[in-house]
């Protein structure tokens, strides 16, 4: 019997389960103590799991893995169910399907790219200047330690770091460093 069939057969049963009781995959990692993106691929059928996890997943509905595994076994009763399971069934419940939130890709480097088309090829100038360019370009806050961050590793091509410091700066603390314009 080849893997694929086997976890084909378990995502099946395991789908059984989550519809039965209206769990989705991010329950199921949370009961198993795994995470959703490997409880999504046995589903997705693109991914595997340690037997450890498939225990832990039946253990979630009372069950060892080769009862869980067993398509003729009967799903067990809700008040048969361990406690914590019974609790994300009503928390499920409660909440309702899961929305997933996707964070779109900070626009840093574009905004970077754009903040330093004023310099020319070895003008200086300090990564605050850059993070108050794009503040009042863009409306958007970074600080002076993500502009940094963002020169030392998407710009290290274009913008090398001096060892020339901003002496006017009063007060404590390290002197601000300039950068330097290397290529366009």
């Amino acid at each position: 019997m080849k893997e694929v069939v086997v976890i084909a057969e378990y995502a099946d049963i395991l789908r059984r389960y989550m519809k039965k009781f209206s769990l989705e995959a991010i329950d199921i990692a949370y009961l198993a103590k795994s995470i959703k993106k490997t409880i999504s691929a046995v589903l997705d059928n693109t991914g595997s799991i340690q037997l450890e996890t498939a225990e832990a997943i039946a253990q979630s509905f009372g069950l060892r893995y080769f009862e869980f595994g067993n398509p003729d076994h009967p799903i067990p009763s809700f008040d048969s169910l361990p406690e914590k399971t019974k609790q994300r069934i009503a928390y499920r419940k409660a909440e309702g399907t899961p929305k997933e939130t996707t964070y779109t890709q900070s626009d840093i480097n574009h905004q970077i790219n754009e903040a330093i088309t004023i310099y020319k090829v070895g003008d200086e100038f300090l990564a605050e200047d850059i993070a108050i360019s794009i503040l009042e370009e863009y409306g958007e806050t970074y600080s002076v330690s993500q502009i940094i961050d963002r020169f030392k590793k998407s710009f290290k091509e274009k913008i090398e770091r001096t060892e020339r410091k901003d002496t006017a700066r009063e007060g404590r603390g390290p002197k601000p460093v300039f950068y330097k314009l290397v290529k366009k």
